[in-house]
């Protein structure tokens, strides 16, 4: 199927590894042009020279601290100076997970809450004007669960998140811009194989107690689905929040 995607410009925040990574190969394989967005340039790099020897086009690098002051700002200019004033695609995949005691300090929530939703909603509103302009837009936020074994300052972020996204996506939808938010389960990534789930034996235990299709995803699982999101084709797909996690979620929403 032609997503209808060739020389769409996209922008994808947490690009280094995992699933950013993962979903900005994808969308440049489609013919999309794509500037990513990371701490780590270096890493950056790497995938800039795995895009191209993939027959994709170089993408535009911006090594960026989401955290750091004036970074939502510094980013739009950069990008919007490299595509010509012009983005068909936001993906906010950057975030970390916070889990944390109940009593964690203020401090702790602070800094997650910051991160995995203040930023984010900075980082959109930045572009909300231009594709207003434009008259079409996709924006794609890269969440999590509502499903926490435990309290998650990240988790809560991120439900605050697919709220803010519903409202927006109803603000906006008469301006050609779709709003739509995929959790994903667990997805083979540095912070799920060196942090959450460090061994085999973990791993399987995991798996065997919680994903009914029987082992973790790859990151490509993921971004195909952003794919279809971010295409033409998904015109009438808005406010929604799509799981990818093998049927690891239980409940509805």
């Amino acid at each position: 199927m032609d997503l209808r995607l060739q020389d769409k410009t996209c922008l994808v925040t947490g690009a280094s590894r995992g699933i950013g990574r993962g979903i900005a190969k994808v969308l440049a394989a489609e013919g999309c042009r794509v500037a990513v967005v990371a701490r780590r340039s270096q890493l950056l790099d790497e995938l800039a020279a795995e895009v191209v020897a993939g027959g994709g086009t170089h993408p535009v690098i911006v090594g960026a601290d989401l955290t750091a002051d004036g970074a939502p700002e510094r980013i739009r200019d950069e990008v919007l100076a490299a595509f010509e004033g012009k983005l068909d695609v936001l993906v906010n995949n950057a975030g970390s997970s916070r889990p944390v005691p109940w009593n964690a300090t203020e401090e702790q929530w602070h800094e997650g809450m910051r991160l995995n939703f203040e930023l984010v909603r900075r980082l959109t509103n930045q572009f909300i004007p231009t594709m207003r302009a434009q008259g079409s837009g996709r924006i794609i936020n890269i969440t999590g669960a509502n499903e926490p074994p435990g309290v998650n300052i990240a988790s809560v972020a991120k439900a605050a998140l697919h709220n803010w996204a519903k409202g927006l996506s109803r603000e906006l939808a008469r301006d050609g811009i779709t709003i739509n938010c995929v959790p994903p389960g667990r997805i083979n990534s540095e912070q799920i194989l060196e942090r959450l789930h460090p061994t085999e034996e973990n791993r399987r235990a995991f798996i065997a107690a919680n994903i009914p299709i029987g082992y973790f995803g790859e990151p490509a699982d993921l971004a195909y689905l952003v794919a279809f999101l971010a295409s033409p084709l998904a015109r009438y797909i808005t406010g929604e929040v799509i799981h990818v996690d093998g049927g690891m979620h239980r409940f509805a929403g």
